[in-house]
């Protein structure tokens, strides 16, 4: 939801998430939850990328401003920060000061290089990340190393190399539920519906309630015309979180494609009792009119 929201991929929040550029103030059963001041930090984010800037860049500057700001845990939070273009600006005084330490003066002449003008060292990250591991079978890497190993991978388009390495790692030390549904995610995204569906079956297998596995099992079978299985998966998702909204809106959604009206109408007013400023409210509203 929050990914529709800030017109964003889910992935993008999930790295967010990952790197902790966003904290949910609660999770549920392994899902998370953030409250306005996190959005707030989400949609400042989501201004950076669409300027141009890429996330590892961004993951940089939020380093300087750490150093510009310290004792400042959330520096995006702070009264004093604002984003501008493709900046992170302080503000000191009458004037501004960006991540690096860098007054300015000129707020709209001033330009950061272009997105595709990576630095060195940016750009031979993922090289050296190739390198570390040379054969899944290596023993001197452990399962955590291949899993953060993965994330890199993942957060520079290396899909392949990402679920091979969750593989990797979910052989070394045994299966985990988190490990299948960073899987399943990764499968889906390589267009391996059908591998992306036993994963989300594992995890849920590995852990009953993991209720996003669950949702997301639900739209994987639902994308491959399973309906009924797709029902019950979004229903299991409400059995075990019964106020999960986006479980709520899916199994509307698709109680309404099969001619169920009057069931699916329960859960659009359930969903716009939980969820009444999500970017889905307005379709909602619209289904439950007489």
């Amino acid at each position: 939801m929050l990914a529709e929201l800030l017109d964003v991929p889910v992935t993008v929040i999930r790295r967010w998430h990952r790197h902790k550029l966003i904290v949910p103030h609660q999770e549920v059963r392994r899902l998370p939850y953030f409250d306005v001041p996190e959005v707030a930090t989400a949609q400042r984010l989501a201004q950076l990328l669409r300027a141009g800037v890429s996330p590892a860049n961004i993951e940089k500057k939020l380093g300087d401003l750490a150093r510009l700001l310290p004792g400042v845990n959330r520096p995006l939070l702070h009264a004093s920060v604002t984003v501008q273009g493709q900046s992170i600006l302080v503000r000191q005084g009458d004037g501004l000061i960006e991540a690096g330490g860098q007054f300015r003066f000129d707020f709209e002449g001033s330009q950061l290089p272009p997105p595709a003008a990576r630095s060195e060292h940016e750009a031979q990250a993922p090289v050296q990340a190739v390198g570390v591991l040379r054969s899944v079978e290596d023993a001197s890497i452990s399962a955590e190393q291949m899993r953060s190993l993965a994330a890199e991978r993942e957060d520079a388009g290396r899909l392949s190399e990402a679920a091979d390495l969750h593989r990797a790692a979910m052989a070394a030390a045994g299966p985990d539920p988190v490990g299948c549904f960073q899987l399943a995610e990764l499968l889906y995204r390589l267009g391996d519906l059908g591998g992306a569906r036993e994963r989300y079956y594992m995890a849920i297998e590995l852990d009953e309630d993991y209720v996003e596995a669950r949702a997301n099992l639900g739209c994987v079978l639902a994308e491959t015309g399973q309906r009924e299985l797709a029902i019950a998966a979004f229903e299991g998702a409400l059995r075990h979180h019964p106020d999960y909204a986006d479980a709520h809106y899916h199994l509307a959604r698709m109680l309404d494609e099969m001619g169920h009206r009057l069931t699916a109408e329960q859960h659009w007013r359930k969903f716009l009792t939980l969820a009444p400023d999500s970017p889905w409210a307005a379709e909602a509203a619209e289904r439950v009119q007489p």
